[in-house]
């Protein structure tokens, strides 16, 4: 399969009979400018919004037609599960509330995306989400996690691929902070200037990693 980041926290999942599944979409422009990526173009054939906010859930902005959304169970070669978790540090009260840790199983894979996680990794968290491939962790701070919580769920949680997300960039100018924050607590790491990898249970066997993948748009 194919994982392709398209900026902020979204990323397009090709599973390996070309289906597609969009993750949090973000709003253009949103943030008076400071989210500056490109308008997401795909048709997706699903998508999956971790949260309500709208850089995160922008599905009236998509192409259309628009994909069918997906709160879990299955569709096509996916099976979508949530966990809830808080927005930050205080229950959720700071930032608004819970939201959700998905969960994708497809091709014989387990991807995990951590969405705006805001607390520390629990014991009853790590157990329930078990063993994953591939962890989608946010890693800018401020609206989430910040480097050093990201790499404490990335060394507890311990997937094979590590896929940062949520970070700032030449064209996202939020309060948050760039990948190199997170890169510094030293898990082995490369740069994929396409912004998409393949993905084989093979392949995963080789190396356990942090895979920073160029934004798309």
């Amino acid at each position: 399969m194919q994982i392709g980041f398209l900026g902020h926290a979204s990323l397009l999942l090709t599973a390996g009979d070309g289906t597609t599944l969009l993750l949090d979409p973000y709003n253009a422009g949103g943030f008076e400018g400071r989210l500056a990526y490109a308008p997401i173009p795909h048709r997706a054939d699903f998508v999956v919004c971790s949260h309500s906010h709208v850089d995160h859930c922008a599905i009236d902005t998509l192409p259309s037609p628009r994909p069918q959304v997906i709160e879990q169970g299955v569709a096509g070669p996916f099976r979508v599960s949530r966990l809830p978790v808080a927005h930050d540090e205080y229950g959720g009260r700071r930032r608004g509330g819970s939201v959700d840790i998905v969960r994708i199983d497809v091709d014989g894979l387990v991807l995990v995306h951590l969405s705006d996680v805001g607390q520390s990794p629990e014991s009853a968290i790590i157990e329930a989400l078990g063993l994953i491939d591939v962890l989608f962790v946010p890693v800018g701070g401020f609206f989430t996690i910040g480097a050093a919580q990201a790499d404490e769920w990335s060394r507890r949680l311990q997937p094979a691929q590590i896929v940062p997300i949520h970070y700032a960039s030449a064209r996202c100018t939020l309060p948050i902070r760039p990948v190199d924050a997170f890169l510094a607590y030293g898990l082995p790491a490369r740069f994929e200037p396409s912004g998409m990898i393949e993905i084989t249970q093979g392949l995963l066997s080789f190396s356990k990693q942090v895979v920073v993948l160029a934004p798309q748009l």
